[in-house]
This record gives structure tokens, C-alpha cells and sequence, in this order.
């Protein structure tokens, strides 16, 4: 795989970004990885997407990966948007001729929508992949993370997602045994992500323009696919297109049916550029 990684300034703190751009690229695709995971999990989509000639930057977000400080924990829902906004202005800059499409999976497709709504008129189109758009939480335990992070702001929790990435038992034994994933994150991960990035998405979400496809499994374990429907139904994109995969579970793209997924990834890029 052609890839190149480099650091990028944060406001004092540092994300890695990589890139790897095949001769005379139509398009360049900024992928947004989920929660607890890292850029290194699209070693297959990367590959793919560089075969078929499109340029592809991604990082890791803040506290994940081989970026941040303090692993599992950031201080503001909108560090991780403006993430995105950076390495997608990077891009620009090196290939000012050519369309940027951002594709968000997960918890990555919830930054995805608020880069959307908060940045709008300046790439080309994204691809939500089983957006984390809402978690199931009664009022009780939205009030107690919202006063227990006031106190204990860096109060680790576990991640509990693994078992339900995937069908395929392989994929789910090399992301429990991955040393760049996740095991846990602070409260205040979960507060600024799963309720104040999950509200602001749904409150603006009228705001949101930009062309989209967004792809979510019937069988997701971990985020309600009806939550993308809604979504869809409630943005005010003009060209747009959803599809409900029968069967899958939450990570499309490790699923055994990823090559569908990833040719219907490749017809919408091809349509747009």
C-alpha cells in the first residue's frame, strides 16, 4: 500500500495523518475512522479505493490511535470535528484540482454530519457508514454522566462494543487483541461524544447539505439503524441516497458482504466526480 504518515498540529495537541495517493487521482477520500479503532482498520478499504484512483488521507482522532495525549479522552465534541476540517483543508491545498468526499464510519460518521452542519460549501460530498447517531439511554443515566464527568472528568469506563462489530468471529478477535484499540475511555469521552455530539447533530441536522450516502446495517448491534433513517429523512440534502443492508452488522466494510458494500461506495464516487 502507498502511504505516507506526518503529524499535524491541534491546537498544542498532535494528530498522525496518513495519505496515499495513486498516479493521476480522480477524487481524494478522507476517511474518519469510529470509536476506539484507528486508521489502520481501512488498510483494505484504502487499497481498494487507491485501486480504483482515488487519492486517500485519513488519521487517527484524538486520544486514539497514535494521536493525543492522553488516550481514551478529549476535551471538546469539537476537537474531533475540527480534526476533520484540518486534514480536509491539508488536502485541499495539496490538490486544489480535485473533488474531496469524507467518508465517517461509526462514531466517525457522527463527526462526519457536524463537519457537515459546521462546515458546510467545502468538499464535494460524504458517505456515512453506520453513523452513531444516538445510543440507547434513559434520562437517569444521561443526568448522572452528565454531574459524575463534572467531578471526574478523566474517570476511565470500558468499551463494551467489540463482541458486536462484526459476524465474522476473525474480525472480532483482531480488534480485541489490537494494542491500538481503545479498551476504555473517560467520562467525559462518552459525555462530549454520545450526548452533546449526538444532540448537536440532531438539533442542526436541517443544516446539513451536503450529497450523501448513508449506508447502515438492519442487524446493527451497537447503533439503531432507524436512527439513520431519521437522520436522512430530517437533512435538507438535495442529493441524496440511503441504503438499509439486510443481514449486516455495525462495520460494514468487515462484514463478509464488504465487497457490496464497497462497490456501491465506488458507483456514488464515480457519479460525482
Amino acid at each position: 500500500m502507498n502511504w505516507e504518515e506526518k503529524s499535524i498540529n491541534l491546537g498544542g495537541d498532535i494528530i498522525i495523518c496518513g495519505k496515499g495517493i495513486p498516479e493521476k487521482p480522480k477524487a481524494i477520500v478522507v476517511i474518519v475512522h469510529g470509536f476506539a479503532e484507528h486508521m489502520g482498520r481501512y488498510r483494505e478499504t484504502i487499497e481498494f479505493l487507491q485501486q480504483k484512483g482515488y487519492g486517500v488521507y485519513a488519521f487517527d482522532h484524538l486520544g486514539h490511535g497514535k494521536s493525543g495525549k492522553i488516550k481514551g479522552h478529549i476535551d471538546d465534541f469539537f476537537q474531533l470535528v475540527d480534526s476533520v476540517y484540518k486534514v480536509v483543508e491539508g488536502a485541499k491545498k495539496e490538490y486544489p484540482q480535485l473533488p474531496i468526499f469524507v467518508f465517517g464510519h461509526s462514531m466517525g460518521g457522527l463527526v462526519s454530519a457536524a463537519f457537515g452542519i459546521k462546515y458546510p460549501n467545502i468538499i464535494n460530498g460524504q458517505i456515512l457508514s453506520a453513523p452513531a447517531l444516538g445510543v440507547e439511554s434513559k434520562f437517569i443515566e444521561r443526568l448522572m454522566l452528565k454531574v459524575m464527568r463534572c467531578f471526574f472528568p478523566k474517570k476511565y469506563l470500558p468499551n463494551k462494543v467489540g463482541g458486536k462489530i462484526s459476524k465474522d468471529q476473525v474480525v472480532v478477535e483482531k480488534y480485541l487483541n489490537d494494542q491500538l484499540v481503545l479498551k476504555e475511555a473517560t467520562l467525559n469521552f462518552y459525555y462530549e461524544v454520545f450526548i452533546k455530539g449526538v444532540d448537536y447533530v440532531k438539533v442542526n441536522r436541517k443544516k446539513y447539505r451536503y450529497p450523501l450516502l448513508l449506508l447502515h446495517g438492519r442487524d446493527d448491534k451497537i447503533i439503531d439503524y432507524r436512527l439513520s433513517e431519521e437522520f436522512f429523512k430530517g437533512c435538507n440534502s438535495e442529493d441524496k441516497e440511503i441504503k438499509i443492508y439486510d443481514g449486516l452488522y455495525h462495520e460494514l466494510l468487515n462484514e463478509p458482504e464488504k465487497a457490496e458494500v464497497l462497490e456501491d461506495i465506488y458507483i456514488w464516487l464515480e457519479k460525482r466526480i
